[in-house]
């Protein structure tokens, strides 16, 4: 099983946690999707990853989609808790997880532009702020977001702030902080998220997919 990934991508990320949690061996093929080189094309028609290529099934692709399929395949250890609120609960936590990432995505092009976008800008920033406050309180002082174990709803977290870390490292809060003044790097206003990576931080899983930024050679926007 092939799994083509991007190493800043917390999209792929989750994945790889998830399988890496489960035992389940794959072969990981970095690519930079944007690049004209990219094979991404060729097993996904929206041209994004990660993409999973199984052994003996079609490609699967969308994040939240191969975790479902990830789940459905390798149900031992379970990523989603036994009861039916509470897995709704863990799938709630990765939709705010992937509002919030989407929305810095969006914004990370959006710097690249000579002249950026003010009301785009805050837009993205208010989904950003709303979205990591809301995981915060959801935290508390929880070690697992839902329930008593590592799952879903952890994997979606941990790829989120792994992501804003590489907001910090690229130099974006600056620019943020141009249209949202109070911007400021996650772990400073944001208490619990910041214990809870802390808790995590050393798990192999975890600790074997911290994201690296990659060089972008080709213009995107």
């Amino acid at each position: 099983m092939i799994l083509i990934s991007a190493t800043p991508s917390p999209f792929a990320r989750k994945v790889r946690i998830a399988l890496m949690e489960k035992g389940v061996p794959f072969t990981l093929q970095n690519e930079v999707p944007w690049h004209a080189d990219t094979q991404t094309s060729r097993y996904n028609p929206l041209e994004q990853l990660p993409v999973l290529i199984p052994d003996d099934a079609d490609p699967v692709f969308e994040s939240s989609h191969i975790m479902e399929w990830i789940e459905w395949r390798y149900p031992t250890p379970p990523m989603l808790p036994d009861a039916p609120e509470a897995a709704l609960e863990a799938k709630q936590v990765q939709v705010i997880a992937e509002g919030v990432l989407d929305a810095t995505v969006l914004l990370f092009w959006e710097m690249q532009r000579p002249q950026p976008s003010a009301e785009w800008a805050q837009r993205q920033l208010r989904k950003v702020k709303g979205g990591l406050t809301e995981l915060n309180r959801r935290v508390g002082a929880r070690d697992y977001i839902v329930g008593d174990r590592f799952g879903l709803a952890d994997i979606a977290v941990i790829a989120l702030l792994g992501n804003q870390d590489i907001v910090i490292e690229t130099g974006m809060i600056p620019l943020w902080q141009a249209y949202a003044p109070d911007m400021a790097p996650w772990h400073e206003l944001y208490p619990n998220l910041a214990r809870f990576e802390a808790f995590h931080r050393d798990r192999p899983s975890v600790r074997a997919t911290a994201p690296v930024m990659f060089a972008l050679k080709e213009k995107i926007v």
